[in-house]
């Protein structure tokens, strides 16, 4: 699908990755800090529900707290607009401060988690687990972590002949549009680094939202506002997109993860 369709559907939306004022956490050449995020994809297991997962949940918070591990964030993602190819219960998301705080809480995890590991197991079944690259491109309004959200992927690849700087310099300039246009999106990229195998995309985008309101100011930009015809003059064919799956999150934990 193409880029400015897949932004004309914008069902997207809730994942907040940072805790400080927006102007704070954009770099100078207007992109945020790098940091991994994990993903798990799992189904529950048979007799099992959310209660039983939030149960575990609560274990393993006294387990980051007894770790110190104010340095990891993560939030369960329920689908909501999706289709059978998302053949999963739930996801779990973890963004953590940077790589050597997912060194750190890796290592602590295969060391000192396992039996905590088991009781996740007996509650849900994780078919995959990836990780990627996040980077920032439009911090959230306001700076603050929800309790819950709204989260959208959709997978984009780079069309013949254009490189990634290419789509950041658009991206760039549709922050710069979103910015104009009071939208209290946030939104990212995410580059595949571990656990994807032969990936069928170059990127996922992400956008982010506090709620349906605000997702529904940015739809009616897109569609009535002007932002296609914005969009289309900026990305141009520079690469396409599928349509974006959304997610409610639950936040499970907060970190400090950008500054």
């Amino acid at each position: 699908m193409k880029r400015m369709e897949s932004l004309a559907c914008l069902a997207i939306a809730g994942l907040v990755m940072v805790s400080a004022p927006s102007v704070a956490q954009v770099s100078a050449d207007g992109m945020g800090k790098v940091v991994p995020v994990e993903m798990y994809a799992c189904k529950y297991n048979e007799g099992k529900s959310h209660s039983d997962l939030a149960t575990v949940i609560a274990q393993w918070n006294e387990y980051a707290d007894d770790s110190d591990m104010d340095d990891y964030s993560a939030w369960l993602l329920t689908p909501f607009f999706y289709t059978p190819e998302q053949d999963f219960d739930l996801l779990w998301l973890g963004a953590y401060r940077d790589g050597n705080a997912m060194g750190e809480g890796l290592h602590n995890w295969i060391s000192n988690g396992q039996e905590l590991a088991a009781a996740f197991a007996e509650v849900v079944d994780c078919m995959a687990h990836v990780a990627f690259s996040s980077s920032m491109y439009k911090a959230p309004s306001g700076g603050n972590t929800p309790e819950s959200g709204l989260i959208s992927m959709m997978d984009c690849k780079l069309n013949e002949g254009h490189r990634y700087s290419d789509i950041k310099a658009a991206e760039l300039k549709w922050a710069d549009h979103l910015l104009e246009s009071g939208s209290k999106a946030a939104f990212y990229h995410w580059r595949p680094m571990y656990g994807g195998g032969e990936a069928d995309f170059d990127y996922k985008v992400v956008f982010a939202y506090p709620d349906f309101k605000q997702l529904g100011a940015d739809v009616e930009m897109v569609l009535n506002g002007g932002g296609r015809q914005v969009s289309q003059s900026i990305f141009g064919d520079i690469d396409e997109c599928d349509d974006a799956r959304v997610y409610i999150t639950e936040s499970l934990r907060v970190g400090k993860i950008r500054d």
